[in-house]
């Protein structure tokens, strides 16, 4: 009897593993896959961005715009720019004076070069302003560019009001742009907010050698 009893147990079937829930399987799958669909390095969008610099010179207005709207000059003093020229020039004005109205600037560094062509609006003695890109109007290709979607460059001039009789003026330039991809404004992060105080550092250098101080007065 003991052993029939001992056959009947080698007989009777091993007790199953439990098998898991579905449920279990699902949890289990988002657990491990979450992680796959986090980006390892997070990118910046390619909203616009704008950057300003101003600066407060001992000079009167009109000569520094005239500095400002000689876009044939840019590359002797503008960072990065290598070469500039007016293409198209503004109808007279009613004192007979015209202004830039389009411009090619060719900007580059290291392996980097490529031209931007520029719509220009000139309001004498207040400001100057460039355009590139999607926002420029009057027929450029909003694809000009393969680094940037847009490219806006603001110069304004405001007098300075002083009790002395010196003459001032402040000098206000403001960059806006939109990169054409996310990997650019990662790159430029660390150093675009840079480049605004890098040009009017640069207009400045070339106000006091191009005016110097008999301009002043």
């Amino acid at each position: 009897m003991a052993a029939r009893t001992a056959s009947q147990r080698l007989l009777l079937p091993r007790p199953s593993i439990p098998l898991l829930r579905p449920s279990r399987i699902s949890s289990s799958s988002q657990f491990f896959s979450s992680p796959s669909r986090r980006a390892f390095i997070s990118l910046p969008g390619t909203s616009p961005q704008t950057l300003l610099a101003t600066r407060t010179l001992p000079y009167r207005h009109e000569p520094l715009y005239e500095l400002i709207a000689d876009v044939d000059s840019y590359s002797a003093f503008v960072p990065y720019c290598s070469h500039s020229q007016v293409t198209k020039w503004s109808s007279p004005d009613d004192s007979g004076r015209r202004w830039p109205a389009l411009a090619d600037l060719h900007v580059g560094w290291g392996g980097f070069d490529e031209v931007f062509t520029s719509r220009l609006l000139c309001v004498p003695g207040v400001s100057v302003e460039a355009r590139s890109g999607g926002s420029a109007g009057g027929g450029l290709a909003q694809d000009a560019s393969s680094v940037f979607k847009t490219l806006e460059t603001l110069w304004y001039l405001t007098p300075v009001a002083r009790q002395s009789a010196a003459p001032s003026t402040e000098v206000r330039l403001t960059i806006k742009f939109e990169f054409v991809n996310p990997l650019y404004a990662a790159v430029s992060a660390a150093v675009s907010d840079k480049i605004a105080a890098l040009m009017i550092d640069a207009f400045e250098k070339r106000v006091h050698h191009k005016l110097g101080a008999q301009q002043r007065l």
